[in-house]
Protein backbone atom coordinates (compact mmCIF):
# COMPACT_ATOMS: atom_id res chain seq x y z
CA UNK A 1 0.00 0.00 0.00
CA UNK A 2 1.85 3.14 -1.30
CA UNK A 3 0.28 6.53 0.90
CA UNK A 4 0.16 9.74 -0.87
CA UNK A 5 1.93 12.46 1.27
CA UNK A 6 2.01 14.92 -1.10
CA UNK A 7 -1.14 15.14 -3.15
CA UNK A 8 0.30 13.67 -6.73
CA UNK A 9 -0.30 10.12 -7.18
CA UNK A 10 3.03 10.23 -9.89
CA UNK A 11 6.25 11.07 -7.29
CA UNK A 12 8.88 12.30 -9.29
CA UNK A 13 12.42 11.50 -8.91
CA UNK A 14 14.45 12.50 -5.97
CA UNK A 15 10.53 12.87 -4.14
CA UNK A 16 9.90 10.97 -0.92
CA UNK A 17 7.37 7.47 -1.33
CA UNK A 18 5.63 6.56 1.76
CA UNK A 19 4.01 2.80 2.07
CA UNK A 20 2.39 0.66 4.62
CA UNK A 21 3.89 -2.40 3.95
CA UNK A 22 2.11 -5.66 5.67
CA UNK A 23 5.19 -7.36 7.59
CA UNK A 24 8.69 -6.44 8.20
CA UNK A 25 9.56 -9.56 6.47
CA UNK A 26 8.26 -7.38 2.89
CA UNK A 27 11.45 -5.68 3.58
CA UNK A 28 15.04 -6.69 3.35
CA UNK A 29 17.24 -7.12 6.15
CA UNK A 30 20.26 -5.53 4.87
CA UNK A 31 18.38 -2.39 4.15
CA UNK A 32 16.41 -2.25 7.27
CA UNK A 33 19.37 -3.21 9.19
CA UNK A 34 21.85 -0.26 7.41
CA UNK A 35 18.94 2.19 9.78
CA UNK A 36 19.93 0.03 13.44
CA UNK A 37 22.62 1.10 15.58
CA UNK A 38 24.10 0.01 18.99
CA UNK A 39 21.21 0.95 20.62
CA UNK A 40 18.25 -0.20 18.85
CA UNK A 41 18.42 -4.34 18.88
CA UNK A 42 14.84 -3.99 19.39
CA UNK A 43 13.94 -2.55 16.54
CA UNK A 44 16.60 -4.84 14.44
CA UNK A 45 14.70 -6.61 11.42
CA UNK A 46 15.33 -10.44 13.14
CA UNK A 47 14.04 -9.38 16.40
CA UNK A 48 10.71 -7.73 14.53
CA UNK A 49 10.26 -10.52 12.46
CA UNK A 50 10.56 -13.17 15.56
CA UNK A 51 7.63 -10.66 17.39
CA UNK A 52 5.57 -11.43 13.93
CA UNK A 53 6.53 -15.01 13.83
CA UNK A 54 5.03 -15.20 17.86
CA UNK A 55 2.26 -12.90 17.56
CA UNK A 56 1.34 -12.13 14.41
CA UNK A 57 2.07 -9.13 11.24
CA UNK A 58 1.39 -5.86 11.73
CA UNK A 59 1.71 -2.99 9.09
CA UNK A 60 5.21 -1.04 9.13
CA UNK A 61 5.16 2.33 7.86
CA UNK A 62 8.21 3.09 6.09
CA UNK A 63 9.61 5.84 3.59
CA UNK A 64 12.23 6.02 0.96
CA UNK A 65 13.63 8.04 -1.97
CA UNK A 66 15.14 6.41 -4.98
CA UNK A 67 14.48 3.21 -3.68
CA UNK A 68 16.89 3.62 -0.39
CA UNK A 69 14.87 3.35 2.59
CA UNK A 70 15.56 6.02 4.45
CA UNK A 71 13.43 5.44 7.43
CA UNK A 72 10.89 3.38 9.03
CA UNK A 73 7.89 3.24 12.47
CA UNK A 74 6.77 -0.07 12.79
CA UNK A 75 3.22 -0.25 14.31
CA UNK A 76 1.40 -2.54 16.89
CA UNK A 77 -1.96 -2.36 18.81
CA UNK A 78 -0.96 -2.54 22.31
CA UNK A 79 -2.77 -3.35 25.08
CA UNK A 80 -5.68 -0.82 25.48
CA UNK A 81 -6.00 -0.18 29.46
CA UNK A 82 -4.23 -2.97 30.68
CA UNK A 83 -2.82 -1.65 33.86
CA UNK A 84 1.31 -2.24 33.53
CA UNK A 85 4.10 -0.98 31.52
CA UNK A 86 1.66 0.42 28.62
CA UNK A 87 -1.20 1.86 29.50
CA UNK A 88 -1.18 5.09 29.51
CA UNK A 89 -2.78 6.39 32.69
CA UNK A 90 0.34 4.71 34.06
CA UNK A 91 2.39 6.08 31.76
CA UNK A 92 1.33 9.54 32.58
CA UNK A 93 0.28 9.83 35.73
CA UNK A 94 -2.09 13.16 36.35
CA UNK A 95 -2.19 13.97 33.09
CA UNK A 96 -5.40 13.56 31.27
CA UNK A 97 -5.19 11.53 27.97
CA UNK A 98 -8.19 9.00 28.17
CA UNK A 99 -7.96 8.47 24.31
CA UNK A 100 -4.41 7.45 24.07
CA UNK A 101 -5.35 3.24 24.82
CA UNK A 102 -7.06 3.87 21.68
CA UNK A 103 -4.12 4.94 19.93
CA UNK A 104 -1.72 2.87 17.09
CA UNK A 105 1.25 1.99 18.97
CA UNK A 106 4.52 2.59 17.23
CA UNK A 107 7.75 1.10 17.91
CA UNK A 108 9.02 -3.00 18.70
CA UNK A 109 6.20 -4.52 20.14
CA UNK A 110 5.85 -4.18 23.64
CA UNK A 111 9.36 -2.93 23.95
CA UNK A 112 10.64 -0.94 26.85
CA UNK A 113 13.28 0.92 24.68
CA UNK A 114 12.93 2.41 21.21
CA UNK A 115 15.14 4.78 18.84
CA UNK A 116 14.15 5.81 15.70
CA UNK A 117 14.90 3.76 12.31
CA UNK A 118 16.05 7.15 10.07
CA UNK A 119 18.59 8.90 8.53
CA UNK A 120 20.54 11.59 9.92
CA UNK A 121 21.47 14.50 8.11
CA UNK A 122 19.38 17.25 6.42
CA UNK A 123 17.12 14.30 4.96
CA UNK A 124 16.23 13.00 8.61
CA UNK A 125 13.60 16.39 9.13
CA UNK A 126 11.65 15.24 5.81
CA UNK A 127 11.82 11.42 6.28
CA UNK A 128 10.47 12.00 10.03
CA UNK A 129 7.51 13.91 8.65
CA UNK A 130 6.38 11.85 5.39
CA UNK A 131 6.30 8.91 8.48
CA UNK A 132 4.03 10.46 10.84
CA UNK A 133 1.75 11.40 7.86
CA UNK A 134 1.96 7.95 6.36
CA UNK A 135 1.32 6.64 10.30
CA UNK A 136 -1.86 8.96 10.75
CA UNK A 137 -2.89 7.88 7.14
CA UNK A 138 -2.50 3.94 8.72
CA UNK A 139 -4.19 5.18 12.26
CA UNK A 140 -7.15 6.78 10.59
CA UNK A 141 -7.71 3.64 8.48
CA UNK A 142 -8.22 1.22 11.52
CA UNK A 143 -10.36 3.73 13.50
CA UNK A 144 -7.44 4.52 15.71
CA UNK A 145 -7.56 7.82 17.64
CA UNK A 146 -3.85 8.61 16.86
CA UNK A 147 -0.26 7.76 16.97
CA UNK A 148 1.81 6.79 20.61
CA UNK A 149 5.66 5.91 20.25
CA UNK A 150 6.61 5.09 23.91
CA UNK A 151 9.77 3.96 25.95
CA UNK A 152 11.69 6.59 23.51
CA UNK A 153 15.21 8.05 24.05
CA UNK A 154 14.48 11.48 24.69
CA UNK A 155 16.25 13.10 21.77
CA UNK A 156 15.05 10.80 19.44
CA UNK A 157 11.55 12.08 20.60
CA UNK A 158 12.27 15.57 20.23
CA UNK A 159 13.07 14.66 16.88
CA UNK A 160 9.84 13.10 15.84
CA UNK A 161 7.89 15.51 17.86
CA UNK A 162 8.87 17.86 15.36
CA UNK A 163 7.41 16.42 12.75
CA UNK A 164 3.83 18.11 13.24
CA UNK A 165 2.00 20.43 14.79
CA UNK A 166 0.11 18.49 17.40
CA UNK A 167 2.24 15.92 18.61
CA UNK A 168 3.74 15.97 22.31
CA UNK A 169 6.62 14.76 24.05
CA UNK A 170 5.90 13.16 27.52
CA UNK A 171 8.60 11.79 30.03
CA UNK A 172 7.81 8.70 31.68
CA UNK A 173 10.97 6.39 32.74
CA UNK A 174 14.37 5.85 32.88
CA UNK A 175 16.63 3.46 31.00
CA UNK A 176 19.70 1.69 32.89
CA UNK A 177 23.18 0.72 31.65
CA UNK A 178 26.25 0.37 33.11
CA UNK A 179 29.22 1.24 31.42
CA UNK A 180 31.72 -1.91 30.82
CA UNK A 181 35.37 -1.64 32.08
CA UNK A 182 37.97 -3.17 30.91
CA UNK A 183 38.63 -4.60 34.18
CA UNK A 184 35.25 -5.85 34.02
CA UNK A 185 33.08 -6.61 37.14
CA UNK A 186 35.69 -6.32 40.12
CA UNK A 187 36.82 -3.02 38.25
CA UNK A 188 33.90 -1.60 38.00
CA UNK A 189 33.15 -2.65 41.97
CA UNK A 190 36.35 -0.86 43.13
CA UNK A 191 34.52 2.54 41.63
CA UNK A 192 31.91 1.94 44.27
CA UNK A 193 31.47 3.23 47.19
CA UNK A 194 32.25 1.13 50.11
CA UNK A 195 28.99 0.43 51.37
CA UNK A 196 27.59 -0.67 47.74
CA UNK A 197 30.78 -1.98 47.41
CA UNK A 198 30.58 -4.50 50.62
CA UNK A 199 26.47 -5.61 49.90
CA UNK A 200 27.86 -6.84 46.32
CA UNK A 201 30.37 -8.82 47.72
CA UNK A 202 28.21 -10.43 50.11
CA UNK A 203 25.92 -11.31 47.46
CA UNK A 204 28.93 -12.75 45.34
CA UNK A 205 29.63 -15.01 48.68
CA UNK A 206 25.81 -15.83 49.40
CA UNK A 207 25.61 -17.23 45.55
CA UNK A 208 28.74 -19.47 46.14
CA UNK A 209 27.80 -20.80 49.35
CA UNK A 210 24.64 -22.03 47.67
CA UNK A 211 27.36 -23.91 45.47
CA UNK A 212 25.92 -21.78 42.59
CA UNK A 213 28.55 -22.09 39.41
CA UNK A 214 28.28 -19.97 36.09
CA UNK A 215 28.09 -21.21 33.31
CA UNK A 216 27.52 -19.40 29.96
CA UNK A 217 25.96 -21.38 27.02
CA UNK A 218 24.39 -20.43 23.77
CA UNK A 219 20.44 -20.82 23.51
CA UNK A 220 20.03 -24.00 21.42
CA UNK A 221 17.61 -27.50 21.84
CA UNK A 222 17.56 -28.32 25.21
CA UNK A 223 19.10 -25.06 26.90
CA UNK A 224 16.25 -22.86 25.60
CA UNK A 225 13.64 -25.29 26.63
CA UNK A 226 15.49 -25.06 30.19
CA UNK A 227 15.24 -21.24 30.38
CA UNK A 228 11.93 -20.59 29.05
CA UNK A 229 11.15 -22.96 32.63
CA UNK A 230 13.18 -21.27 34.47
CA UNK A 231 11.82 -17.85 33.26
CA UNK A 232 8.06 -19.50 33.24
CA UNK A 233 8.27 -19.90 36.78
CA UNK A 234 9.77 -16.31 37.90
CA UNK A 235 7.68 -14.75 35.71
CA UNK A 236 4.39 -16.74 37.55
CA UNK A 237 6.10 -15.65 40.51
CA UNK A 238 4.85 -12.52 39.53
CA UNK A 239 1.61 -12.32 38.55
CA UNK A 240 2.46 -13.88 34.78
CA UNK A 241 1.86 -16.64 33.32
CA UNK A 242 2.33 -20.52 34.60
CA UNK A 243 2.34 -22.08 31.25
CA UNK A 244 5.94 -22.66 29.76
CA UNK A 245 4.09 -22.82 26.11
CA UNK A 246 4.41 -18.81 25.68
CA UNK A 247 7.95 -18.66 26.13
CA UNK A 248 8.88 -21.99 24.30
CA UNK A 249 7.32 -20.03 21.75
CA UNK A 250 8.88 -16.96 21.68
CA UNK A 251 12.30 -18.90 21.40
CA UNK A 252 10.89 -20.90 18.53
CA UNK A 253 9.94 -17.65 16.93
CA UNK A 254 13.44 -16.28 17.53
CA UNK A 255 15.31 -18.99 16.47
CA UNK A 256 12.79 -19.08 12.83
CA UNK A 257 14.09 -15.28 12.66
CA UNK A 258 17.46 -16.20 13.17
CA UNK A 259 17.94 -14.01 16.07
CA UNK A 260 18.18 -16.98 18.49
CA UNK A 261 21.45 -16.98 17.29
CA UNK A 262 22.70 -14.15 18.79
CA UNK A 263 21.44 -14.93 22.50
CA UNK A 264 23.67 -16.21 25.04
CA UNK A 265 22.44 -17.67 28.62
CA UNK A 266 24.14 -16.93 31.89
CA UNK A 267 23.38 -19.92 33.90
CA UNK A 268 23.66 -20.81 37.65
CA UNK A 269 24.35 -24.53 38.37
CA UNK A 270 23.91 -26.13 41.60
CA UNK A 271 25.19 -29.46 42.01
CA UNK A 272 24.97 -29.91 37.74
CA UNK A 273 21.55 -28.86 37.99
CA UNK A 274 20.38 -25.31 36.29
CA UNK A 275 18.77 -23.03 38.58
CA UNK A 276 18.80 -19.78 37.47
CA UNK A 277 19.41 -17.91 33.92
CA UNK A 278 19.54 -14.21 32.23
CA UNK A 279 19.03 -14.36 28.40
CA UNK A 280 21.21 -11.85 26.70
CA UNK A 281 21.46 -10.98 23.64
CA UNK A 282 25.26 -9.39 22.31
CA UNK A 283 24.43 -6.48 19.62
CA UNK A 284 27.06 -4.04 18.03
CA UNK A 285 28.96 -3.43 21.37
CA UNK A 286 26.44 -3.35 23.65
CA UNK A 287 24.79 -6.46 25.97
CA UNK A 288 21.17 -6.62 26.19
CA UNK A 289 19.91 -8.39 29.37
CA UNK A 290 16.08 -9.34 28.69
CA UNK A 291 14.69 -12.78 30.66
CA UNK A 292 15.44 -13.85 34.29
CA UNK A 293 14.71 -16.59 35.77
CA UNK A 294 14.57 -19.31 38.51
CA UNK A 295 14.07 -23.00 39.59
CA UNK A 296 11.65 -21.74 42.67
CA UNK A 297 10.47 -25.32 42.58
CA UNK A 298 13.88 -26.60 43.79
CA UNK A 299 15.75 -24.12 44.55
CA UNK A 300 15.81 -21.12 47.41
CA UNK A 301 17.41 -17.85 45.79
CA UNK A 302 20.51 -16.90 47.14
CA UNK A 303 21.24 -13.85 45.34
CA UNK A 304 21.24 -15.78 41.70
CA UNK A 305 19.27 -12.87 40.11
CA UNK A 306 21.98 -9.78 41.18
CA UNK A 307 24.64 -12.41 40.29
CA UNK A 308 24.17 -13.24 36.68
CA UNK A 309 22.09 -10.18 35.94
CA UNK A 310 24.58 -7.47 37.33
CA UNK A 311 27.68 -9.16 37.81
CA UNK A 312 28.28 -11.83 35.69
CA UNK A 313 27.18 -10.42 32.45
CA UNK A 314 30.24 -7.18 33.12
CA UNK A 315 32.74 -9.66 32.94
CA UNK A 316 31.32 -11.58 29.70
CA UNK A 317 30.69 -7.99 28.02
CA UNK A 318 34.60 -7.22 28.75
CA UNK A 319 36.25 -10.87 27.41
CA UNK A 320 34.15 -9.79 24.35
CA UNK A 321 34.73 -6.31 23.67
CA UNK A 322 31.51 -4.85 24.27
CA UNK A 323 31.13 -1.43 26.19
CA UNK A 324 27.95 -1.55 27.74
CA UNK A 325 25.50 -3.57 29.55
CA UNK A 326 21.55 -2.65 28.90
CA UNK A 327 19.37 -3.74 31.73
CA UNK A 328 15.70 -1.74 30.64
CA UNK A 329 13.25 -0.27 32.90
CA UNK A 330 11.90 -1.19 36.46
CA UNK A 331 13.81 -2.08 39.88
CA UNK A 332 15.84 1.19 39.17
CA UNK A 333 16.94 1.24 42.80
CA UNK A 334 18.43 -1.84 42.23
CA UNK A 335 19.93 -1.10 39.17
CA UNK A 336 21.48 2.01 40.51
CA UNK A 337 22.85 0.89 43.60
CA UNK A 338 24.74 -1.59 41.30
CA UNK A 339 26.32 1.32 39.30
CA UNK A 340 23.68 1.82 36.72
CA UNK A 341 23.36 5.25 34.95
CA UNK A 342 19.74 6.44 34.28
CA UNK A 343 18.66 7.74 30.71
CA UNK A 344 15.15 9.78 30.48
CA UNK A 345 12.60 7.79 28.21
CA UNK A 346 9.64 9.64 26.49
CA UNK A 347 6.25 8.82 24.65
CA UNK A 348 5.86 10.68 21.76
CA UNK A 349 1.85 10.85 21.28
CA UNK A 350 0.67 12.76 18.07
CA UNK A 351 -3.43 12.59 17.91
CA UNK A 352 -5.88 12.40 15.07
CA UNK A 353 -8.15 14.97 16.15
CA UNK A 354 -7.25 15.92 19.94
CA UNK A 355 -5.03 18.23 21.69
CA UNK A 356 -2.79 16.21 24.06
CA UNK A 357 -2.21 19.17 26.13
CA UNK A 358 -0.63 22.24 25.42
CA UNK A 359 2.67 22.93 24.84
CA UNK A 360 3.32 24.65 28.45
CA UNK A 361 1.19 22.03 29.94
CA UNK A 362 3.55 19.29 28.32
CA UNK A 363 6.53 21.21 29.57
CA UNK A 364 5.66 21.39 32.87
CA UNK A 365 4.59 18.05 33.02
CA UNK A 366 8.26 16.99 31.53
CA UNK A 367 9.90 18.71 34.34
CA UNK A 368 8.05 17.49 36.72
CA UNK A 369 9.10 13.95 35.60
CA UNK A 370 12.77 14.97 35.62
CA UNK A 371 12.41 16.79 38.90
CA UNK A 372 11.36 13.13 40.55
CA UNK A 373 13.75 11.05 38.73
CA UNK A 374 16.71 13.63 40.06
CA UNK A 375 15.18 13.36 43.67
CA UNK A 376 14.81 9.34 43.59
CA UNK A 377 18.70 9.34 42.99
CA UNK A 378 19.49 12.60 45.11
CA UNK A 379 22.31 10.23 47.31
CA UNK A 380 23.68 8.90 44.02
CA UNK A 381 23.80 11.77 41.43
CA UNK A 382 26.43 10.29 39.00
CA UNK A 383 23.53 7.83 38.37
CA UNK A 384 21.42 10.59 36.42
CA UNK A 385 22.72 10.94 32.69
CA UNK A 386 23.54 13.99 30.47
CA UNK A 387 20.15 13.80 28.87
CA UNK A 388 17.99 15.17 32.08
CA UNK A 389 19.24 18.46 31.58
CA UNK A 390 17.10 18.69 28.22
CA UNK A 391 14.30 18.62 30.82
CA UNK A 392 15.47 21.00 33.12
CA UNK A 393 14.51 24.41 31.10
CA UNK A 394 11.54 26.38 31.60
CA UNK A 395 9.97 25.45 28.30
CA UNK A 396 10.98 22.19 26.37
CA UNK A 397 9.08 22.93 23.11
CA UNK A 398 10.41 21.21 19.70
CA UNK A 399 10.42 24.37 17.06
CA UNK A 400 7.70 24.37 14.71
CA UNK A 401 8.77 22.05 11.33
CA UNK A 402 10.51 23.54 8.16
CA UNK A 403 9.09 22.39 4.75
CA UNK A 404 11.52 21.89 2.84
CA UNK A 405 10.86 20.73 -1.40
CA UNK A 406 11.12 16.98 0.28
CA UNK A 407 8.80 17.54 3.07
CA UNK A 408 5.48 16.30 2.73
CA UNK A 409 2.42 19.31 3.76
CA UNK A 410 1.87 18.81 7.45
Amino acid sequence: MTIDVRGSTAPRAGALTVRAAASVAAIAPREWDALVGPDNFYTSHRWLRALELAHGADPVVTASRDGRLLGALPTWPGEGDSPGLFCPPDLFPGLAVPWAARCMWLGARRSVYNELLCVRGTLRMPTLMALVRGALAVARSRGAAGLILPYLTARDAADLARAHPRARVLLHDADADIPVPDGGFEEHLARMRHADRTRRRAELRACARAGTVVTWLPLTGKTARVAADLITQNRARHGGTADPGWMRRAFAAQHRSGVLEQAVGCFGFRAGRPVAVTVCYPHHDRLYARYYGFDYRRAEPAGEYFVLSYCAPLDYAAAHGLRRCRLAVSSWNHKVRRGAVLSPLAAVVVPLDHEVCSPERAAAFNRAVARRWRARCAGRPQAIGPDWDLWDADAVRPPVPVVSALSPAV
